[in-house]
């Protein structure tokens, strides 16, 4: 920034406004463009029927159509307005009925099911939908795609024991793992470059409105614009391909993005597209962040644009408090954290203006306030979430990192904060010396800042402990199977009786690097009772608790004297231990 150059000659160049234009005609294009060849299937029937009530769960669902269904079809289910896994859809010997699987049972409440089917030809040819409710109860915490299979004694018929089932590994909860990465990498940059647009908005509007005359702060705004549009764009897509199971590739098509409309997530993830695209506006004619006309809408777009990351995760105990919670730590770390990458990469970018001495000023009028409601905010919200399991679940210990790594920022802002007022009180102009000074005092703060969007990324990949369904742990008490081998320290615990058994899985360690995790259950010597091989979720990779619950539990289907033999894969090697119990005939 070697000077000031007024913005109308920034303008004629035209490059950014024509890629605006090609960027609003493809979005247009997908959202409205032309339908396919076809026209679009139809549903003749359905079974479970459109808006039926159900006792309990359904096992499969078929869908009779209209005209020939083709190859490329895909189901997506919501319960509740949360997603669940579904099967995938298989063509019947008619060309007309689509069969699609329930590997896990539906919970009590309203489910939606949209099925997405294509031609003959295997083009798109629409979409078919039902919804239906759900009146008993499921199973709340059980071991998703379980086999329970009769083994060598018994030979008995393979049965699975399934259900909607969380654990606490220290990884994510979510049925839809595949593209965890993808979506917390689209998180970070949307919420990095909003970040920096709202935080920069709002320095302007405070403190420097003198900052449009730089040609710099016209591409600094515009640059944080086009990683904002790039990252929601990413992260509508593969919340679609994660709830749809699509491929990324096609996910990205705004026109597949119409079931997100069914998850509050999805609401928010498309409702952010919309605003992050309206922000242009702003970007592309700077001057209406000051004109009073236009500066209330200019600083309410990006501002909406970031409250509906307070959307991204609801529910728990005081629900209405943690979304105004969440609002305004959003709000208020954009504010922190976006006015400090302007300050260290525009305004201190230069030297001996005036205006940049009021901008430095100005922004600590209204960080200190900001890192107030940023901590404040935080702190309810640890207490909503995780109480007193910061150091016994994954997103406890990760909150405690993003709590060190703000009071560092908080540290070092106030420090550079009483710099300032002691240093520029009185001054009229900003030398070099001390804007270099200032430069790396703030550069160190917004690196930290990074890091805490990084940490807030990763945190959305966790279940808070709070939000976990509640589990009756007092009747997992039976059985002496603690097993330590190695690296590995278990516990299995059961109900304890004969018939169906709840089951229990504490691993203490290893913390991470668990796979092939088996627990084979031997009946006593001289009974019928087969063999009940269970195999624990793969997504239990460490240190965490799994529950199947007594409604599906294993068949432990005689009294007397079972082994109980675990075998898994840990960091160090293959490892094995066997204990026996006792059962009891009741």
């Amino acid at each position: 920034m070697t000077g000031r150059s007024p913005l109308f000659q920034f303008r004629r160049l035209s490059f950014w406004r024509a890629v605006t234009l090609v960027v609003a005609a493809v979005v247009g294009i997908g959202l409205f463009g032309v339908g396919a060849a076809h026209a679009q299937n139809a549903l003749v029937s359905s079974n479970p029927a459109d808006n039926a009530s159900l006792p309990s769960s359904p096992t499969s669902m078929s869908f009779v159509l209209l005209d020939p269904v083709g190859p490329t079809n895909t189901a997506a289910a919501t319960c509740g307005g949360n997603p669940f896994s579904v099967g995938k859809p298989n063509v019947g010997s008619d060309g007309r009925t689509v069969n699609v699987s329930v590997p896990n049972p539906m919970p009590k409440g309203t489910c939606k099911v949209v099925l997405f089917v294509s031609a003959p030809d295997g083009s798109p040819n629409g979409q078919v939908s039902i919804s239906f409710t759900i009146t008993a109860a499921t199973a709340a915490t059980t071991i998703p795609d379980t086999t329970v299979a009769g083994g060598e004694t018994g030979g008995g018929t393979p049965t699975t024991v399934a259900g909607d089932g969380t654990t606490d590994s220290g990884a994510s909860s979510s049925s839809s793992d595949r593209l965890g990465g993808v979506l917390g990498l689209a998180r970070l940059i949307t919420t990095l470059g909003l970040s920096v647009l709202l935080g920069s908005i709002v320095l302007i509007v405070v403190a420097w409105p003198d900052g449009l005359d730089y040609v710099l702060t016209a591409r600094f705004l515009r640059s944080a614009w086009w990683v904002s549009l790039a990252g929601s764009v990413l992260m509508a897509g593969t919340l679609t391909a994660q709830i749809s199971g699509k491929s990324l590739g096609s996910a990205m098509v705004p026109l597949s993005w119409t079931h997100l409309t069914d998850t509050t997530p999805g609401i928010a993830a498309l409702l952010r597209v919309v605003l992050v695209i309206g922000c242009g506006w702003v970007v592309l004619q700077p001057y209406r962040i000051i004109d009073s006309a236009t500066q209330l809408p200019a600083v309410a777009l990006p501002a909406l644009a970031m409250v509906t990351f307070a959307f991204t995760r609801t529910g728990g105990d005081l629900a209405a408090i943690g979304t105004l919670m969440s609002i305004g730590h959003v709000l208020a770390i954009s504010v922190w954290f976006g006015g400090l990458v302007l300050l260290a990469r525009v305004v201190l970018a230069s030297h001996g203006e005036a205006d940049l001495v009021h901008a430095v000023r100005g922004f600590g009028r209204i960080a200190t306030p900001a890192m107030l409601v940023t901590v404040v905010t935080g702190a309810v919200q640890t207490f909503r979430l995780d109480s007193g399991s910061l150091f016994s679940s994954g997103h406890g210990r990760v909150l405690l990192l993003k709590a060190v790594v703000v009071g560092a920022m908080v540290f070092v802002g106030f420090a550079t904060r009483q710099f300032v007022n002691s240093q520029l009180s009185r001054a009229d102009v900003l030398s070099a010396g001390m804007a270099q000074r200032l430069r790396r005092a703030t550069g160190m703060e917004a690196l930290a800042g990074v890091l805490v969007l990084v940490l807030t990324s990763w945190l959305v990949s966790f279940t808070p402990p709070n939000l976990m369904p509640k589990v009756d742990t007092a009747k997992y008490g039976y059985t002496n199977g603690h097993f330590i081998s190695g690296d590995l320290d278990v516990k299995v615990l059961l109900t304890g009786k004969v018939g169906p058994n709840g089951v229990r899985v504490e691993v203490a360690k290893p913390s991470s690097g668990l796979k092939n995790f088996v627990i084979t259950f031997i009946p006593p010597v001289g009974t019928s009772a087969p063999t009940v091989v269970l195999t624990v979720p793969a997504k239990m990779t460490g240190a965490g608790v799994a529950v199947l619950d007594e409604v599906d539990g294993v068949p432990l289907t005689a009294p007397g004297v079972w082994t109980l033999a675990v075998s898994a894969v840990t960091p160090t090697g293959t490892q094995t231990a066997q204990k026996s119990f006792t059962l009891v005939g009741q």
